[in-house]
């Protein structure tokens, strides 16, 4: 029972620390917690260099298995309050995944490796680092990461109209 009890404390305490950490962070910027997914109208979003390099992105789990066999991380950094406007950084291993009839904008910036997109009439485009593409709804075709992966911005915008 005693062991229960110091569990039970510790884990009050942790969600106290961490309540303290978000007041702490929203009313003073000066300390540098950042609010990934959280921004209010005015505020920046950080693009952080430590993951935009690659690093504490999360393991690699399979994206959209049912549409192919990409092993995949990242973080999303920002979506905005109605979710039709979102940013992150993704990194995948070498594979393939279909798209279908694209519902949404997205903009893809490499920032180390390669990815090859064909579209459904056999137009191929290749992009490295420090080239990219926007995809526009109704696109349909595969991604291709070849060897090597990699690592990419992304941005999303699923609204109709400006």
């Amino acid at each position: 029972m005693r062991h229960l009890n110091k569990k039970a404390i510790f884990v009050i305490g942790f969600i106290g620390w961490s309540a303290a950490m978000i007041v702490i962070g929203s009313t003073m910027p000066q300390f540098g917690i950042s609010h990934s997914l959280a921004a209010t109208t005015g505020s920046l979003v950080r693009l952080d260099r430590d993951r935009l390099s690659g690093n504490n992105l999360g393991d690699y789990e399979p994206y959209n298995p049912d549409l192919g066999n990409l092993i995949a991380r990242g973080h999303e950094y920002f979506y905005s309050e109605d979710g039709n406007f979102g940013i992150g950084v993704w990194e995948s291993k070498p594979g393939e995944t279909t798209y279908t009839d694209l519902e949404y904008h997205e903009l893809m910036y490499v920032l180390e490796g390669q990815l090859i997109l064909t579209d459904e009439h056999g137009t191929i485009g290749t992009y490295g680092a420090g080239e990219g593409t926007v995809l526009t709804p109704g696109w349909t075709g595969t991604l291709a990461v070849p060897d090597g992966g990699v690592r990419k911005i992304w941005v999303t915008y699923m609204g109709d109209k400006k």
